[in-house]
């Protein structure tokens, strides 16, 4: 391992009505040499936590979705390196540990760091969700968050380190505590990545829509097979593919909500076999009603035969 002189570690944060769960995020990384807790005109008490957990408070006007100003705080830290958290994360011991010794190494610039997700209080056990790696910590300049939701910077002839993948080394995400919060989620982060796609060009189409969104189905409930995880997993999984849904719809109506004959012509020919499924199931009840009747008759018949053999 190339070392190098020690290197500080400024934990940024940008929270906004989150009083309830920022402590035990600030408690997770007392460790760090500088916390920079960025409080987006908050209305309950955000900023007094923060600055009773010794946090450097800076007041930024509301935005929509976090992306927006994770560069512009990381621009208030003095740290060599960044550590970029949400307040519903928090960093384990060990990972601490982990982190320490990256920062003080002089051949990586950023560090992967595993996420657990957690979904209504159940930690997820499918790899996908339950070690979820994210470029979270980097050497200040080296990389640039970009503005669009849910966007990662892009790690092209970057130095990464990447933490080990193991429940002892991973950052904690309380990521849907509740159906609300989640739903409230999809309300901010649809509209703002429809958006997003319409910015950079794209053009909506039936066939597109359908086609991304089967295939976030398929990986929430085939690649991640949540439903092997109950009702949790159930739920964790619809939400996050109806998420793209709503993307879609989203981008269909910034497109202008237009009713196309390509589209038209697309959504026939794939309805067409959904319609043929619903008349194969009305055949076969229609069957089995046919079939109940005649074994009722049968039954009866029967019945009244061995009643006159008996007398």
């Amino acid at each position: 391992m190339i070392t190098a002189s020690s290197g500080r570690i400024s934990v940024c944060i940008v929270c906004r009505n989150e009083a309830d769960r920022l402590g035990a995020c600030l408690e997770s990384v007392q460790w760090a040499d500088e916390v920079v807790v960025m409080d987006l005109s908050s209305d309950d008490t955000s900023r007094e936590v923060a600055a009773n957990y010794g946090a450097h408070v800076v007041v930024h006007s509301p935005v929509p979705i976090v992306e927006v100003v994770r560069n512009l705080v990381a621009e208030h830290a003095t740290g060599e390196w960044i550590l970029a958290l949400d307040p519903d994360e928090r960093v384990t011991p060990g990972l601490a540990r982990q982190l320490r010794i990256a920062s003080r190494r002089s051949d990586i610039d950023v560090v992967a760091i595993p996420v657990m997700n957690f979904d209504f209080g159940h930690p997820a056990r499918a790899v996908l969700h339950r070690y979820d790696p994210k470029p979270r910590m980097y050497r200040k300049g080296s990389i640039s968050w970009p503005t669009t939701p849910n966007d990662l910077p892009d790690l092209v002839d970057v130095r990464v380190h990447r933490v080990p993948a193991t429940d002892d080394l991973v950052l904690v995400h309380d990521r849907n505590r509740t159906i609300p919060e989640a739903l409230e989620r999809v309300l901010r982060y649809a509209p703002a990545e429809a958006e997003a796609r319409l910015a950079a060009g794209e053009v909506f189409t039936a066939r597109r829509m359908v086609g991304k969104v089967t295939q976030k189905a398929y990986k929430q409930f085939v690649h991640a097979r949540s439903l092997e995880e109950g009702m949790p997993g159930m739920i964790r999984a619809f939400i996050l593919a109806s998420f793209d849904f709503y993307v879609w719809a989203c981008f269909w109506q910034l497109s202008g909500a237009k009713r196309t004959p390509e589209d038209d012509l697309y959504l026939r020919r794939l309805a067409l076999p959904l319609r043929l499924l619903q008349v194969s199931m009305a055949v076969r009840h229609r069957l089995g009603v046919a079939r109940a009747r005649l074994v009722t008759r049968w039954s009866r018949s029967y019945a009244a035969a061995r009643r006159r053999t008996t007398s």
